[in-house]
């Protein structure tokens, strides 16, 4: 993976500032705002993944990018089923812990989901975020919503490429804390989260195109890039 590309890519851009402004304006509108960012991101990446040699979205398309990030908040959601079950199985220890044992049965509650959820939710996550990476970069390939929730086909796609997806996921992460440094100047951020978004969307557009290599070779389905 190209990180020192990821990372200049945005400023090579003649209207980057322009791009990066607006995002981070949406930063303050609840829901539809956040949606359009995440979709920043993933238009980002099927730019890259469809050899567009300006890949730094553009904002004469909201709609597309309300969409791209709807669709893979539905994607995230839908493989964090397990995580969000767990969470609420356990979230009623406390309950009828208060119910059975007043307030010492609801303090053991609390503790059991100290000492039992957390760790479970970080194996989980572990397990997880590679899927939805992967779901959502399908997604993008083929516009399909069934080809990113095909979970068989997603994990063998995960299982040809383990280590990758993992690197990714924790490129992820430090994309995440890039953009939550503005925060610490406060107006620091609208520049920040649309630039980590950006620079996320170029990591992930390099291993689509790594993906077709990876369909080849026997993992998963070899869908091609779709064009728009």
């Amino acid at each position: 993976m190209d990180l020192g590309k990821a990372f200049s890519y945005p400023f090579e851009d003649s209207q980057w500032a322009t791009s990066i402004l607006i995002c981070g304006v949406l930063i303050f509108i609840p829901i539809i705002g956040w949606l359009m960012i995440a979709g920043y991101a993933l238009e980002a990446a099927r730019n890259v993944a469809n050899g567009n040699p300006s890949p730094l979205p553009k904002w004469d398309n909201f709609m597309e990018k309300l969409s791209l990030g709807f669709y893979g908040v539905i994607i995230g959601l839908f493989y964090n089923i397990p995580v969000i079950a767990i969470t609420l199985l356990f979230s009623c220890f406390p309950i009828f812990g208060g119910l059975v044992g007043g307030d010492e049965g609801a303090a053991l509650g609390v503790v059991s989901i100290f000492f039992c959820l957390f760790p479970l939710i970080f194996i989980l996550a572990l397990i997880v975020q590679p899927l939805i990476l992967a779901g959502t970069a399908r997604y993008l390939q083929t516009s399909s919503l069934g080809a990113a929730l095909n979970v068989s086909e997603v994990i063998a796609l995960v299982r040809g490429d383990l280590g990758g997806w993992f690197v990714l996921w924790l490129l992820y992460i430090l994309c995440g804390l890039i953009g939550q440094a503005g925060g610490a100047i406060v107006i620091g951020i609208i520049f920040t989260l649309p630039y980590a978004q950006a620079v996320f969307g170029h990591l992930l557009g390099q291993k689509m195109i790594q993906m077709q290599g990876q369909a080849q070779m026997g993992y998963g389905t070899p869908y091609p890039p779709q064009q728009y």
